[in-house]
């Protein structure tokens, strides 16, 4: 009879075996939010330095070196970091705010940055936030005025002049039917759209101060007022000038005819030939008319003010960009060099070309404003 095998130190090797592979695991997993929160960390603060970086070269200008605002508001503000959450400053970065001088920054739009740079600099911006103080910065109180500037701008489109509606869009200068909501429904709706309906959600492209002003707008409305745009004399003209170029007789009429209300008898007479030369389809005739309308220099300051202050600052003096006064670079060039320059842009910066914006002769009215500012 063979003698009976003894496994007995087999199977203690093994449990023992098996308890260490399961004690090594659970330390590993007792470990494991330790080095994944070490992970994040080191994510986060690569992403801040990379954002600091960038902030310093492209928005500091604007906002200050800390935050504390210049020609921008303060982003180092308790106020604003508490009530606005990444994806809202990602999105106002990246797409800019229309109708002031803060410009698209993602690439999307236009602009210098990729979304990863985006994000960066979100992330540099957020981690002011546990420091940052308590602004008791005064908040102006909504105008109407602007909210119908704005209106013109994005809203009439679908909703009409005044608006009065459109096949795309239902009138909302309506009292009764303003008085079906308060204000808060409207102001909710511009900021979150209604996509089912093809209402876009302009929380994303619009600043809450400028929503605020749309909604005094329909306040104003709801009360049977009539409000005029906060718009130049010289912007209308421009505009105008701009939409007879492009063929587009329905905006230069509407154009003209808010710069008929703020004319003079004189520039009225010249303003009613342009728009019956417009309403007969003779555009370059209307075109002419136009520019001797509006002086070169005028001509200049208005285009200047919509597509360079924004980096350049509203008198040249500088912001994001360089100050355009007492320039070398500008000195030493002819208006030719100096118009294929401002049609190219300068590749890696955020001074983008102007050839599908800008026509030469367009061009030749800031270069004439900019020749004023040189010694």
């Amino acid at each position: 009879m063979r003698p009976r095998e003894n496994y007995t130190p087999f199977i203690t090797a093994g449990l023992s075996l098996t308890l260490a592979i399961l004690a090594t695991f659970q330390v590993y997993i007792w470990r494991e939010p330790t080095r994944i929160q070490a992970v994040e960390v080191a994510d986060r603060l690569a992403a801040e330095t990379a954002g600091r970086n960038l902030y310093a070269d492209n928005c500091a200008a604007c906002h200050g070196e800390n935050g504390e605002g210049k020609t921008g508001p303060a982003l180092n503000s308790q106020q604003l970091l508490k009530a606005t959450a990444d994806e809202m400053l990602f999105n106002l970065i990246r797409t800019g705010v229309p109708g002031t001088t803060m410009p698209a920054w993602g690439q999307s739009f236009g602009g210098p940055f990729t979304d990863e740079q985006v994000r960066q600099s979100v992330a540099f911006i957020r981690a002011w936030e546990p420091t940052a103080p308590e602004l008791t910065e005064e908040v102006a109180a909504p105008d109407p005025g602007h909210g119908a500037m704005i209106f013109a701008n994005t809203c009439r489109i679908c909703h009409g002049e005044n608006g009065q509606g459109t096949d795309r869009a239902p009138a909302l200068n309506d009292p009764v039917r303003l008085k079906e909501f308060e204000d808060a429904w409207y102001r909710s709706t511009i900021a979150h759209g209604r996509p089912a309906k093809g209402m876009p959600t302009w929380g994303t492209v619009l600043s809450p101060a400028q929503i605020n002003d749309l909604v005094a707008l329909l306040a104003a409305w709801r009360e049977g007022q009539t409000v005029t745009p906060i718009i130049p004399f010289t912007r209308h003209l421009s505009n105008a000038l701009f939409a007879v170029r492009q063929f587009d007789q329905l905006d230069a009429v509407f154009y003209l005819s808010a710069a008929l209300t703020q004319a003079n008898s004189q520039q009225a007479e010249e303003i009613q030939v342009a728009l019956d030369l417009i309403k007969g389809n003779h555009l370059a005739e209307a075109e002419a008319r136009l520019v001797g309308l509006l002086p070169p220099e005028e001509m200049g300051k208005e285009l200047f003010a919509t597509n360079c202050a924004p980096c350049h600052g509203a008198d040249g003096t500088g912001g994001l960009g360089k100050t355009l006064h007492n320039s070398r670079f500008i000195q030493s060039k002819g208006d030719d060099e100096l118009i294929a320059f401002l049609l190219a842009g300068r590749r890696g910066t955020a001074m983008d070309g102007f050839e599908d914006i800008l026509t030469p002769e367009e061009l030749s009215y800031i270069i004439g404003l900019m020749r004023t500012w040189q010694k």
